[in-house]
């Protein structure tokens, strides 16, 4: 049984453009409004935001197969049941195939089955979704909705598995229907800012150590990072809008703007002015090495079990 467009639309999260196209169904994180500014900026960053990061397919189903056709993407993770039980990595134009179990091998019933598209390359199209003929499919359902805006940090960028970044495993504890706006070298930029058609019951925002080096004086970056913010609590009013603050860095020096502290403080000032919920990055990651994939910027795996487990137990605090 071959899903219609509506049917995969249904059962995609993370998506704010879901669209077919000549050669397959296209996913997309950011508007082409926003993929519009970064590109103005730098090429790499508009192709960071074509990266399908946070994009899935969520769904509940008693098939016993699954099987899509990958016409671009280079790694695709299958969970069942919240499991991550395999993941793929094909060529352009490969059918994944997989049965759809307990970790056992035990067919039958109904399981939840999660599609994590690719996170970091070029955007994940798929040409068709197919289940077994007379089964059923019905989207997961959610208990709130978040948005993640940040850079590579907030991409997952140095995570073996795209569904173990910080903002995929606080999705997964909090059931939450996610979009994840993480883009490998961004900033705050407010022309990089559109309307979604998502209403998040909780922002992150996540910005401040490329600004670090992007932006020349305290004073340029203070009015990029006051503009940006602006949009956000404009857009978002009554909404759990939470700032956090660049976490640990080594490289801490050589920079035009000044001190990597006067740059955090930035932060922590202006999302303090607009009454936002600061989360101090300095508490999230613990400041070793061994827990940065390059020792200095990107968390690996086990940095971003901290930073998860971290800011896990900050929301609780404030829900």
């Amino acid at each position: 049984m071959r899903l219609t467009l509506e049917q995969i639309k249904a059962i995609t999260v993370g998506s704010v453009r879901t669209e077919a196209h000549s050669d397959g169904i296209h996913f997309a994180k950011c508007t082409e409004k926003q993929e519009k500014a970064w590109l103005e900026k730098k090429e790499e960053l508009y192709d960071r935001s074509r990266a399908t990061t946070g994009v899935r397919l969520d769904f509940h189903t008693d098939s016993k197969t699954l099987a899509f056709k990958a016409i671009s993407g280079s790694k695709y993770e299958i969970k069942i049941d919240g499991l991550t039980v395999a993941v793929y990595r094909p060529e352009a134009g490969d059918v994944i195939s997989h049965k759809i179990c307990d970790p056992l091998g035990h067919m039958g019933g109904e399981h939840r089955v999660t599609v994590v598209l690719p996170s970091h390359n070029a955007p994940a199209v798929i040409e068709y979704v197919e289940l077994d003929d007379g089964s059923y499919v019905n989207p997961h359902i959610f208990d709130c909705k978040m948005l993640f805006i940040g850079d590579s940090i907030t991409q997952g960028w140095a995570s073996s598995l795209d569904s173990y970044s910080y903002a995929y495993r606080v999705s997964d504890f909090f059931n939450a229907e996610s979009i994840i706006q993480g883009i490998g070298g961004a900033y705050y930029n407010e022309d990089s800012f559109d309307h979604i058609d998502f209403a998040p019951d909780f922002v992150f925002v996540s910005y401040g150590t490329n600004d670090f080096s992007h932006y020349k004086t305290y004073d340029e970056f203070k009015g990029h990072c006051h503009e940006h913010l602006s949009l956000i609590a404009n857009e978002y009013k009554g909404k759990k809008i939470f700032v956090i603050s660049p976490i640990w860095r080594e490289h801490r020096e050589g920079k035009a703007m000044g001190t990597f502290e006067g740059c955090r403080q930035i932060v922590i000032d202006e999302a303090n002015s607009f009454g936002f919920i600061h989360v101090d990055g300095l508490t999230l990651v613990p400041p070793m090495p061994s827990l940065f994939h390059d020792e200095y910027l990107h968390p690996n795996d086990n940095g971003f079990s901290f930073y998860a487990e971290n800011l896990i137990k900050t929301i609780k605090n404030i829900m």
